[in-house]
């Protein structure tokens, strides 16, 4: 009897320990990444854009310093993973996150101290960069595939040369007896060109260079219907897919070609350049996932083309009645105002452009519903920040759906 008593104080310990080191505000950080920094200054670099400081300071799980930027596989070891959460020390395994557990745990599937070189037997899991072997899992799964996908596409050349010779023959046949029915044979390898290009909408999924015959059939006087062979040239025909940019209120369209872009800082001088406004009031979005990207986010690497563009607003600084010319303390800048200037509801001072930038840059994946006042810390609540913002109606439809998405980590994390 004592011994069943006994067995079950121990599990109950057991299962309370655990509780109590999980830490369910981690989840909402967690993102999967291609690679982890591989030094100290990438570390550092990777952790300020996580914001894992700011966010230590509105969790529960742990002391507020204690909670702070990861870089680790995941429990099956198919991933990397980005988060934020507490130091947990290694005991000579590679630092993983189960999202079941909510914390980093010590598996002993991956023991470091056998690699070469070997991690030491007891490390902080947040210097996991100083083990790069930890990631070697990824990185050769990710050799191996490419490898196979090499050699399936050197077994499948043969077969497709074979079957691009039989429909290149075939178009050659149809090209002739058209041609001899019209009275006349005109062959060549034509492209499109760019002013036409430029008209064409919808996605175009690859590359093209082939032969193209447009046909315009019109009426003559005796109701005969003729063709007209147009827009032939002989240039190749560079990379030409095509993708569609709208406002998040709709008001503004245009499609972009991929050949004109290779970063998300390219794409908006390319939207400046088009719709003929600033640089600095348009922001690539992800309104459903309530993302902002990144300058030198490159597009190629992102699994959908972005479509979405939040336009700001260009009077945001517009004198209100609140501008009397009294010279104040901004709160977030530090720079003393006098014009261009807001009233916090706790009563301390800001301008609309300081609020807005401080706003894009720490509400995205907030855990709180609303900004803390970096004086008093009273929290400034998301409809607060859109009037006093003076948000345009394209970043108010954004930071209603990042409202809506914050509401829904939070209940997520309970």
């Amino acid at each position: 009897m004592m011994s069943v008593l006994c067995a079950i104080m121990f599990a109950s310990g057991a299962f309370f320990s655990l509780a109590s080191s999980m830490c369910p505000e981690s989840i909402p950080t967690v993102s999967i990444v291609s690679r982890c920094p591989s030094n100290a200054m990438e570390w550092k670099s990777a952790a300020e854009r996580k914001k894992c400081d700011f966010l230590g300071k509105i969790q529960n799980c742990t002391q507020a310093e204690n909670f702070v930027y990861h870089c680790v596989l995941n429990k099956e070891t198919t991933e990397l993973l980005e988060l934020c959460a507490p130091v947990w020390f290694m005991a000579g395994y590679c630092a993983r996150f189960s999202e079941v557990n909510k914390r980093i745990i010590n598996d002993p599937g991956l023991d470091c101290t056998k690699f070469d070189p070997p991690c030491p037997s007891r490390f902080p899991s947040n210097e996991s960069y100083k083990y790069q072997t930890c990631y070697r899992s990824i990185i050769e799964k990710t050799f191996v595939f490419q490898q196979r996908m090499s050699a399936d596409f050197n077994t499948s050349v043969p077969s497709a040369f074979a079957v691009s010779f039989g429909i290149i023959l075939v178009l050659l046949i149809l090209l002739f007896v058209v041609g001899f029915k019209l009275e006349w044979i005109k062959f060549t390898i034509p492209c499109l060109k760019k002013d036409d290009i430029e008209k064409q909408t919808g996605d175009q999924n690859e590359a093209v260079e082939t032969p193209l015959l447009e046909a315009n059939k019109e009426k003559n006087e005796g109701g005969e219907k003729t063709a007209k062979v147009e827009n032939m040239c002989t240039q190749k025909v560079e990379d030409i897919r095509q993708f569609g940019i709208h406002s998040l209120s709709g008001d503004v369209e245009e499609n972009c070609y991929l050949r004109d872009v290779k970063t998300i800082g390219d794409l908006r001088d390319l939207l400046s350049a088009k719709i003929k406004k600033p640089k600095g009031l348009l922001l690539l979005v992800d309104r459903e996932k309530g993302i902002i990207f990144n300058d030198d986010t490159e597009i190629e690497t992102l699994i959908a083309m972005p479509n979405e563009m939040m336009i700001g607003n260009q009077n945001r600084m517009t004198a209100t009645g609140e501008d009397d010319k009294t010279p104040v303390d901004d709160v977030i800048s530090n720079k003393l105002l006098t014009v261009g200037k807001c009233k916090m509801w706790c009563g301390h001072w800001t301008a609309p452009n300081s609020l807005f930038d401080w706003t894009k840059e720490k509400l995205p994946g907030a855990l709180t519903e609303g900004l803390p006042c970096p004086k008093c810390s009273k929290m400034w609540n998301i409809d607060d920040l859109i009037e006093k913002c003076k948000m345009s109606p394209d970043e108010r439809l954004f930071f209603k759906s990042v409202e809506t998405i914050i509401k829904r980590n939070v209940e997520l994390a309970k």
